[in-house]
């Protein structure tokens, strides 16, 4: 019986991905399905209805018996097995760190993503689900984009954010999530060019207002990353070359149309050139090469196992008390915030789970394999100037569309223990037949 029925009157089947409930556990399940659907709105548009949602979830997880699923897939399925192992090094780290354990522990639920990763999963078996959830993440952008635009042609004075045409979020973490509405619709609009054409609109449009609306440099890099991983998973190989091309041109293009564009860049250009080490460090760039240098100081002290989870705060100030510099609580790199926390060690599980998450998307097809590579690469990459795992949204929007992606996973998982079944019968009944002859 397939996990999306129920029939108390019968026993687990034992195959993996499927089990029988009580009518009070499929009514627990299907409201965990319409909450882990509504999750894809909420986190684009409110952290409180995203924690709201969560708990829910979780609660469904429990009551509906959806956790026999997510203890099979650790298991059977690597990802969700290196999810854990990683959080479970994180939580280690409490043991020696020498930040106070409710601070430190704080800094810990800020990955959070990697445990609910397999939770959401298990509520995302049914290729339907996963379709719903990413149409809600494309209406909760649909709305911060007509909204931003709005706010670009009709101006509201007073409020910061809305003076950067940020809605629901702040200038970075919206170009991020705005960069894969782009990269959806683009994708949508090339299945079905002559149906989908208001895709291609919504692309535009979408690509714009990240470019020459909205000031966040972090979304520039998400996008001209979606364009070229998008254009490779087109046409292969062939495609890296025009990919260059392309984001080169529309980079080209915004630089000498758009003037917020040209001054960000601008600015990146003068900020790194202008770069030294003192206490007048203080525009985003030179203070991220600032924070990056101590950070890397810092891990020397302990370069495998780290300082502890949420020591980075308590290490880089003691070092600032020494060199005179600003403090921070964020190196604004996550792979500087692992190195300095939980060492070599926490580093090589983070990129562990990164690859074998993408060897895992290569058996994916459509959509989940797509949208699973699109987010992971994103992550990658962007990673490097921005502690992501740490930012509410970000964090979230990462194990929700990885948990969402990656179940498709889940039914090649079964496929295989039934092809491994039939070998087994094969090979029993050709051990036989020569047995029989012989008596």
């Amino acid at each position: 019986m397939h996990i999306f029925e129920g029939n108390s009157n019968q026993n687990d089947s034992g195959d993996f991905g499927y089990l029988n409930r009580s009518r009070f556990q499929n009514l627990a399940f299907q409201v965990g399905v319409l909450l882990a659907i509504l999750t894809g709105f909420a986190i684009p548009v409110s952290t409180s209805l995203t924690s709201v949602c969560n708990l829910g979830i979780f609660i469904c997880w429990g009551l509906s018996g959806q956790y026999r699923v997510t203890f099979d897939c650790i298991k059977k399925y690597r990802v969700v097995t290196i999810s854990l192992i990683f959080f479970c090094c994180l939580t280690c780290s409490l043991l020696y760190t020498p930040e106070a354990l409710s601070l430190a522990s704080r800094n810990l639920f800020k990955y959070r993503q990697f445990l609910m990763m397999p939770i959401y999963l298990t509520f995302f078996i049914n290729p339907r689900a996963r379709w719903r959830g990413i149409q809600m993440f494309e209406l909760a952008m649909l709305v911060t984009l007509i909204a931003s635009m709005t706010c670009w042609i009709f101006p509201i004075e007073g409020s910061l954010r809305l003076m950067d045409h940020a809605i629901f979020k702040n200038r970075i973490t919206q170009n991020i999530l705005m960069s894969f509405l782009v990269y959806l619709a683009i994708w949508k609009f090339l299945e079905h060019p002559a149906r989908r054409w208001p895709y291609a609109l919504v692309a535009v449009i979408a690509t714009y207002n990240v470019l020459a609306i909205v000031p966040g440099r972090s979304g520039y890099v998400a996008l001209g990353i979606l364009i070229g991983l998008l254009m490779y998973q087109k046409l292969g190989v062939k495609g890296i070359l025009p990919a260059t091309a392309c984001v080169g041109l529309i980079s080209l293009v915004t630089y000498h149309h758009s003037e917020r564009f040209q001054n960000r860049i601008d600015q990146v250009v003068k900020e790194i050139k202008e770069y030294r080490v003192s206490n007048k460090s203080r525009s985003s760039v030179d203070l991220r090469l600032e924070f990056y240098e101590n950070g890397l100081q810092i891990a020397k002290s302990s370069p495998f196992m780290g300082s502890g989870v949420g020591s980075f705060a308590m290490k880089y100030r003691e070092l600032m008390e020494q060199k005179g510099q600003l403090v921070t609580e964020n190196p604004h790199n996550e792979y500087v915030m692992l190195l300095v926390q939980n060492g070599i060690i926490g580093v090589g599980l983070f990129l562990c789970f990164f690859w074998v998450s993408w060897q895992t998307t290569r058996g994916l097809m459509g959509i989940d394999q797509s949208l699973g590579q699109a987010v992971l690469a994103v992550y990658l990459l962007v990673c490097m100037v921005n502690s992501l795992m740490l930012d509410t949204t970000e964090g979230c929007l990462f194990g929700y569309l990885v948990g969402l992606t990656l179940a498709g996973g889940v039914t090649g998982i079964k496929t295989t223990q039934q092809e491994d079944l039939l070998k087994s019968m094969a090979n029993h009944q050709s051990q036989e037949e020569p047995a029989r002859e012989a008596a």
